[in-house]
């Protein structure tokens, strides 16, 4: 072993800093050639868990489309999941260990909007992309430095949205049970406008918060005056309470619902049962038209043509655009590939709707244009989607049938 004191401090220091920089050439390279990490933020547990594995099997769908069809930028895509709890406090510490600890590069998912709202600052900190499912105007609100996108109607084109279908069915009066939350109380006032522009008049609004033991105080105060129609701006727990006392209690207002609510592949009339859950109409962004992307989405999952999965289309969706995104900005910085979104679905281009073919005319330099598998959208300058169509749907015999389109 070679005496340190032959050698001069300042060689020494040379050394070990010339050491340092071999040993962790290594380590860059690999992270540089290593698998590119998105992260998925979903609501495993909580209010959203009937929402969650579906979100989780599109996520994995759509990475494994894209990994058989090279990857991007020559390397793979490793889907990193976490759950929010449909909670804020804990969406907050999963994004931050997503962002820190697992160094992804974007996050999708996201269903709940409070959680949504949560960590947008987090991400646009951390210069790290946000697509999110949550409907609440504000989370599209303010400069997002084109690193926050919507996957979803917002709260305002929702509310317009159940005014049409209440118009399109002859309502001509109508009461609002909304829960406290952020996007749902975010339709409320849109839905007002609309319906008593178009004619109907509103007779009674009452508030309720999630998880209270009964809601029969605000069913009756509401079904009582007998409207044509109920808007129950609620998720799948909340409707599925509040329908089984309107029919215990024999009222025979309509009930119109989101279809997160009512739809929910069959989840709200299994909670249910078939009687009460007839009539229920419910509307919502969904692949109501012929797609190529739904198409190919439905087969890698194993689900029949004519399977109705909203949140599912909608993150698939988000995992095909961020790597489009990615290969057309040779990038992983989300502040460079960010704002290709727009670039991807806007165009006066061909349509194509398989990711693989998509990346296949990136990679040739072809233009095209994204065809969603959830909605042929586009995107709006603050992040949120136009050109969206939503099914308008009534419960029937226990299952939902498509009324028409509503744009």
């Amino acid at each position: 072993m070679l005496n340190s004191s032959f050698f001069p401090r300042r060689f020494l220091l040379a050394a070990s800093v010339a050491m340092a920089a071999a040993l962790a050439c290594p380590a860059i390279a690999s992270a540089e050639e290593g698998p590119v990490r998105i992260g998925l933020l979903a609501p495993l547990t909580g209010t959203g868990g009937p929402y969650g594995q579906e979100e989780e099997q599109a996520a994995r769908a759509a990475v494994k489309i894209i990994n058989d069809a090279g990857g991007v930028l020559g390397r793979k895509l490793e889907l990193v999941v976490a759950d929010d709890e449909s909670q804020p406090t804990a969406g907050v510490a999963a994004a931050r260990k997503l962002i820190d600890v697992d160094k992804v590069v974007s996050i999708g998912g996201v269903w709940s909007s409070a959680v949504a709202l949560a960590i947008k600052p987090i991400v646009l900190e951390k210069g790290v992309l946000l697509s999110t499912v949550g409907s609440a105007d504000e989370i599209t609100d303010g400069d997002n430095k084109r690193l926050v996108w919507r996957f979803q109607t917002n709260g305002k084109s929702w509310g317009e949205g159940f005014s049409k279908a209440m118009v399109k069915d002859g309502v001509k009066s109508a009461s609002i049970l909304v829960l406290q939350t952020p996007f749902t109380q975010s339709t409320i006032q849109p839905f007002r406008k609309a319906f008593t522009e178009a004619g109907g008049k509103v007779l009674d609004e009452v508030s309720f918060n999630a998880g209270q033991p009964s809601y029969r105080t605000e069913v009756e105060r509401i079904f009582a005056k007998k409207p044509d129609a109920v808007f129950v701006a609620a998720y799948i727990n909340e409707l599925s309470a509040i329908a089984k006392e309107a029919f215990r209690s024999g009222y025979e207002s309509k009930i119109y619902a989101f279809g997160n609510a009512a739809g929910s592949n069959g989840q709200f009339v299994k909670n249910v049962g078939a009687n009460v859950a007839e009539g229920v109409v419910w509307t919502q962004q969904v692949p109501v038209g012929k797609s190529v992307a739904y198409s190919r989405y439905l087969k890698e999952i194993g689900k029949p043509e004519g399977t109705i999965m909203t949140f599912g289309a909608q993150v698939f969706d988000q995992i095909v655009l961020t790597a489009l995104a990615i290969e057309k900005a040779k990038s992983t910085d989300a502040t460079k590939f960010g704002g290709e979104f727009p670039s991807l679905v806007n165009g006066d281009a061909p349509s194509l709707g398989d990711p693989a073919e998509a990346l296949k005319a990136l990679r040739e330099g072809k233009p095209f244009r994204y065809a969603g598998a959830a909605s042929d959208f586009r995107f709006a300058d603050n992040g949120d989607q136009t050109n969206l169509s939503y099914g308008h749907f009534v419960i029937k015999s226990g299952e939902s049938k498509l009324l028409g389109e509503i744009r």
